[in-house]
């Protein structure tokens, strides 16, 4: 088996590394592309580079059992997240819908719905929960495949504090925490918002705590190898 680390930190993925991938596919040599990031929508650009699921080796797919899960599409009119009976739903643009509150408050949008570029339209990226003021205080993150993959929660300015990461049978399966790291001589607004700890709650049968994504990527890239006891490939 040979690894190709594809470190693009792309979701439309490393010509080279797709490509040098298919070439081993191609002549009967088990390979795969290895991706740190968390992307969404990376499946849908595996097709093209004659690909599959099966040539993808996502750490987040592995951490959360996601690596085949079956397609489907959800429209945004469709999404079992969003009720009816509650919202009234406007299609924008072919990248954005919103639904918005009947009742005494009809005409304040509730959700800001991002839907993806890849085809079919209308399909959900991300709903984006909306206080009163309308800032964004919580997102549902779809996965291209057509399921619930994360939950992101935002500080009253905007800043990251938490994502869960929901399994293949939608239960949380790892969580990330963020939180401010203080610079001496800047103000709060210039402070960035950092990585504290990364979870995995089921990882080969264990639970593991890592400090950072980057952290956890050493260490999957370890496991991986003696795995498949492969060659690894660094792009």
């Amino acid at each position: 088996m040979k690894l190709y680390v594809d470190k693009s930190n792309n979701p439309n993925l490393d010509p080279a590394v797709a490509e040098a991938v298919k070439k081993d596919k191609d002549a009967g040599i088990a390979a795969k592309i290895v991706v740190r990031g968390y992307f969404p929508n990376q499946h849908a650009h595996l097709k093209d580079y004659g690909l599959d699921s099966g040539d993808l080796l996502n750490m987040y797919d592995v951490f959360l059992g996601t690596t085949n899960m079956p397609e489907k599409v959800v429209h945004y009119r469709y999404n079992p997240e969003i009720d009816k009976t509650q919202y009234h739903l406007e299609g924008t643009d072919f990248a954005l819908a919103r639904a918005k509150r009947d009742g005494v408050d009809y005409g304040r949008t509730m959700i800001d719905i991002d839907l993806f570029g890849e085809q079919p339209l209308g399909q959900v990226s991300m709903l984006n929960y909306l206080d009163r003021r309308e800032e964004n205080v919580v997102s549902d993150i779809w996965d291209w495949r057509g399921f619930r993959s994360a939950t992101r929660y935002y500080t009253t300015y905007g800043g990251l504090t938490h994502i869960i990461f929901y399994n293949g049978e939608g239960r949380v399966g790892a969580q990330s925490s963020f939180m401010w790291q203080h610079l001496k001589g800047k103000t709060q607004n210039e402070w960035p918002v950092v990585q504290t700890s990364f979870e995995i709650m089921d990882y080969d049968g264990e639970h593991r705590w890592f400090d950072s994504e980057q952290t956890a990527f050493d260490y999957f890239l370890s496991n991986e190898v003696k795995k498949y006891d492969a060659e690894l490939i660094m792009s």
